[in-house]
């Protein structure tokens, strides 16, 4: 898609050099002439649009990167909390015969899946990024779990 504007421009810088050398040729008429300037205006301000668009995409994409980063972060932070709640809560309910137990296990299986979509939704701004920080993340988690036997 990053070669298309170009394309276009390049194609619209073609047509007023080959208008540019058939007038060098032959007299043209006020309509070929009309039509030559109508057809590469319209190549070249298409082109610039899409060239715009693709510039504009890329710098907010730059803009949001850091934010996307410092919020997933935040986000598996979160994320390892409730787990590690959730396993000490099971292993609360294990030993105690308390219900509001239950409803706090119920509480938190409700928040996991929001962190997991927020993630997916930064996921779909800035992948690699996202997939960079999950990826130490659980690393982390690994080495924790080989360092410590629960």
């Amino acid at each position: 898609m990053r070669i298309v504007p170009i394309v276009i421009i390049v194609g619209a810088i073609i047509l007023a050099i080959a208008m540019i050398v058939i007038s060098a040729i032959r007299p043209l008429s006020t309509l070929e002439l009309v039509l030559w300037q109508v057809v590469s205006l319209a190549l070249g301000i298409y082109g610039s649009y899409r060239f715009g668009q693709n510039a504009a995409r890329d710098a907010a994409r730059d803009v949001v990167r850091p934010h996307a980063r410092s919020a997933t972060r935040h986000l598996v932070a979160l994320w390892s909390s409730l787990y590690r709640l959730s396993r000490r809560v099971e292993d609360y309910r294990a030993v105690s015969e308390d219900h509001r137990l239950e409803l706090i296990q119920a509480v938190i299986e409700e928040q996991i899946p929001v962190g997991s979509s927020a993630i997916e939704d930064w996921r779909d701004i800035v992948a690699e990024d996202i997939d960079e920080i999950l990826e130490a993340a659980a690393q982390r988690r690994r080495a924790e779990q080989d360092g410590n036997p629960n």
